[in-house]
């Protein structure tokens, strides 16, 4: 029998990366024909550049140039699949983030984007015509040829910014797979985005042009004399890699032309399967044949093989919870014979499971934080009463375990690697690449926390339909479970943000990754689906069979003390 996965890769992501792959093809020749009707625009003669432009466009010569630049985009498209991904993956420090991007299979991505940026630079090159269309130039003299630097110029610049964007790629999770919030139509997300894409992409090309102009001006001679010898060439006479020849305002212009054309090329195509990957996919609750029988929902959910395959079974629950009596019902029904809600164990244990998980690792987390806590010594003894002995306790136990690793000289734990690396941080150049981003470790936590939130998601909204839906009280014996997760997860959720996370932190550090929200996007669904919870059942949950620690946290969710 065939399982989840390949069927999945077989009739799902092949269509849809052939459709965003297919509306990649279809917008390129807009793309480039507003290329090269900027790439032409002479500001002092309008005419000139429109009627130009028009015969430009529509020669023969731009339509195999067109479906030349298709097929390199195609073959980036293909080869850029498999480096796209659900989880992100989140690097400790600016030495392992250039270190992931040695990891297979991102060389031969980074090869094909060098070649791919050469290729295109190349295409627009013998669009632009005139001083830029051939790598050498006949002398009018003499049957000798001539470099032409300008453009060798651009076409080195197409290679660097095909480098320039790998590491864009990977380092700002242009590959992370982010689902919407909100689930839109697939042209509402990529209108709603494609202005931001186009935005980034002049950002990025601006800024690596700062620092390809002095790269040219100090190792320009280096590519120059190799061609200039291999290809017996001429040197020519206008140098680009002087101060001079680098002030020229029109090769600035197509040079900062050409960077964004490539990036906003790239990134579009990289938006379309990002919002083709992440639509909502509906699976089935049951199935009654026995060749889709391993296609269910819950099949989808605890998929081990493919991420995204988990990820779309649980964002579909989270969405049936909230949208679909149908298949609510179909979640509430017991089997028959038998009268036993199946489905309705199976989606909720698979549910808590990924809850409880997160709750060991934050839980793990918090007591590292606090054992890891420096405490400051008091100089004035203070009175304590009979409920805060547990405290001090407590406090004196952690300030003899602090003291204790702090008066001795030496730790013994340490290991020689440590004591180098330590010692590296110390140093300016290397600390630079070595010191730990201030909010890694937080991200790391949090970075598959969007499964535990539709599973949040999902529980409270059945909760909460139950209370109508629910025929034969399935959900509601199992709401005990349900809510100890929950309380417990939030409990700790609340720990680590006490320990750990700093409002500063929050407005500086989270808002250049894309990632890093998923932790306040938990807090916050946490806190809204108990509440939910609260609000149907009222105080009818206080009979309900809890820990004592359990019982006392929903009582302040029923008092809105929370």
């Amino acid at each position: 029998m065939e399982t989840i996965e390949s069927w999945f890769k077989r009739e799902v992501q092949s269509w849809r990366t052939g459709a965003s792959i297919c509306w990649t093809v279809i917008s390129l020749p807009v793309l480039f024909t507003v290329y090269t009707i900027l790439s032409h625009f002479y500001i002092f003669y309008p005419f000139t550049w429109i009627s130009g432009s028009i015969s430009t466009v529509f020669s023969a010569s731009f339509v195999l140039l067109l479906l030349l630049l298709i097929l390199v985009i195609v073959v980036v498209c293909v080869f850029s699949i498999s480096s796209y991904t659900v989880i992100p993956e989140v690097p400790e420090t600016r030495l392992h983030s250039l270190v992931q991007l040695l990891t297979p299979p991102r060389p031969v991505h980074g090869i094909v984007y060098v070649i791919s940026g050469a290729i295109c630079t190349w295409i627009c090159c013998n669009v632009l015509g005139g001083r830029y269309s051939h790598l050498s130039v006949q002398i009018a003299s003499s049957k000798s040829y001539m470099l032409n630097e300008y453009h060798l110029f651009l076409v080195l610049y197409g290679i660097y910014s095909g480098f320039m964007y790998l590491i864009f790629h990977y380092v700002h999770f242009n590959n992370y797979l982010q689902f919407s919030i909100l689930q839109q139509s697939k042209f509402f997300q990529v209108r709603g985005q494609v202005v931001d894409v186009l935005l980034t992409s002049i950002q990025c090309t601006l800024w690596q042009t700062v620092y390809f102009y002095p790269g040219f001006w100090l190792l320009g001679q280096v590519p120059k004399d190799w061609i200039v010898h291999n290809l017996s060439l001429l040197r020519s006479e206008q140098s680009v890699d002087t101060v001079y020849g680098l002030l020229d305002i029109g090769l600035c212009y197509q040079t900062v032309l050409l960077g964004i054309f490539l990036h906003f090329m790239w990134s579009y195509s990289a938006l379309l399967y990002r919002v083709y990957s992440t639509e909502h996919l509906t699976f089935p609750i049951e199935s009654a044949f026995d060749n889709t029988a391993n296609r269910c929902l819950i099949d989808a959910m605890t998929c081990q093989k493919d991420d995204l395959v988990k990820y779309l079974g649980f964002l579909d629950l989270s969405w049936l919870s909230k949208n679909s009596i149908e298949r609510r019902a179909q979640v509430f029904s017991l089997s028959q014979p038998g009268g036993h809600p199946h489905n309705w164990n199976k989606l909720s244990t698979a549910c808590l499971t990924e809850i409880d998980a997160l709750n060991q690792k934050v839980q793990e987390e918090n007591w590292k934080v606090f054992v890891n806590v420096p405490v400051r010594q008091t100089e004035k003894p203070t009175p304590v009463t009979v409920g805060d002995t547990t405290t001090l306790s407590h406090r004196t136990t952690s300030e003899n375990t602090v003291s204790g690793t702090g008066d001795s000289q030496t730790n013994p734990a340490t290991t020689p690697k440590e004591g180098i690396l330590s010692y590296l941080k110390k140093k300016p150049l290397f600390s630079y690449f070595l010191m730990d981003s201030p909010d890694a470790k937080s991200r790391q936590l949090f970075q598959g926390a969007q499964l535990q939130i539709w599973a949040i998601e999902a529980l409270s909204n059945f909760a909460t339909a139950s209370y109508t839906e629910d025929k034969f009280g399935v959900v509601q014996r199992s709401l005990p479970s349900t809510l100890t997760s929950l309380l417990n997860l939030q409990e700790n959720v609340e720990k680590y943000f006490k320990l750990a996370v700093t409002s500063s932190r929050r407005q500086t550090k989270d808002s250049i990754t894309k990632d890093a929200g998923l932790k306040y996007l938990l807090q916050t669904t946490l806190k809204s689906s108990l509440y939910k919870i609260v609000n149907t059942f009222g105080k009818h949950l206080m009979s309900l069979k809890l820990q004592p620690e359990a019982t006392r946290k929903l009582k302040q969710f029923i008092e809105y003390k929370e």
